[in-house]
């Protein structure tokens, strides 16, 4: 199925090269083409999904299929320029580290290598936050017209939390690929254990993860059953609500970026949250000149959820992954 990206829509007489990005989730491979143009305007020409396989040889024959049959439904009328990759965990040298929900834990993962052996042209990976959020930068292009200097935080609220950062229009990584990753900041050190070994970590609250560990519905129906009263569903929301606007408040004061863009079904598809999100955020300002002058929730963005940050922004990642 073609998306296109109507703001950024790129005439064929425009286009300078077609990539292909991939997003390597815990349940799908996203797999989609993008053309570019010569001022940086891109389209969405085709998108195509498989179902994620945990263990080397699962990612490693989950990526080949979804690449493939992507070219097969591109066609030859259209030679890739590149392929880039956005997978869980740390990544440096195209290496893949401690991405426990693919089951790809211990030694490094070579999955440019991986990626290398399927194709000719250039390969990028990288971190997949990293890239959703190099993404939600050329979304941002698209639907405010920014600029080269964009800058933002891409909060992504899916299994676990984490962050990306466009600073001044540079994706930042960090020193040790770690740049964003705020998921495992202790809020309360006598709180539940996490699987990264500590206590009390912020995405044990503020993820779709820790929502699945105290409620069995969906965000949505946590929020009808709170305002129905239901004391155990205002305690979830209430520890949910909160740590999200600390995950934000952290970004802005960390960072200052001009725009926190907050992704994942959890928030995105549940408007009450939103609601409430914004409204937390909001009351901090009451009695603070400082919280006034930071001006947190005019900040705040929401991602759509048809919009394929993740693969979009592999395709198009700056610089070698």
């Amino acid at each position: 199925m073609s998306t296109p990206v109507r703001a950024l829509a790129v005439s064929r007489e425009a286009v300078m090269n077609v990539r292909v990005g991939i997003d390597i989730g815990g349940t799908r491979i996203d797999a989609a083409a993008v053309a570019e143009g010569r001022d940086g305007d891109h389209r969405i020409l085709l998108q195509h999904a498989v179902p994620t396989v945990r263990g080397r040889e699962g990612i490693r024959e989950g990526l080949r299929t979804a690449y493939t049959q992507l070219l097969e439904r591109l066609g030859t009328e259209r030679p890739v320029a590149s392929l880039g990759i956005g997978v869980p965990g740390i990544v440096s040298g195209g290496r893949v580290s401690h991405a426990v929900n693919l089951g790809l834990d211990g030694d490094p993962f070579d999955l440019a290598a991986e990626a290398g052996a399927l194709t000719a042209v250039p390969v990028r990976v990288d971190n997949d936050v990293k890239a959703a959020a190099w993404g939600a930068a050329q979304w941002l292009r698209a639907t405010d017209g920014a600029g080269a200097d964009v800058d933002l935080a891409l909060l992504n609220v899916g299994t676990g939390l984490a962050a990306g950062l466009v600073l001044n229009g540079s994706l930042r990584r960090g020193a040790r690929g770690l740049a964003g990753e705020i998921g495992h900041l202790v809020t309360d050190r006598s709180g539940p254990p996490c699987p990264c070994g500590k206590r009390g970590c912020l995405e044990l609250y503020a993820s779709g993860g820790g929502l699945a560990r105290r409620w069995s519905g969906s965000a949505a129906q946590l929020m009808v059953a709170a305002a129905d009263g239901d004391a155990h569903a205002q305690l979830v929301r209430e520890d949910l609500v909160a740590g999200l606007a600390q995950a934000v408040r952290i970004l802005v004061q960390a960072t200052d970026v001009e725009q926190v863009v907050l992704a994942g079904g959890v928030v995105t598809s549940t408007p009450a949250l939103q609601g409430a999100l914004l409204a937390e955020l909001r009351s901090h300002g009451a009695d603070s000149g400082f919280e006034q002058h930071l001006a947190v929730h005019e900040r705040v963005r929401w991602l759509p959820e048809d919009y394929p940050a993740g693969s979009v922004g592999a395709a198009l990642l700056p610089g070698e992954g």
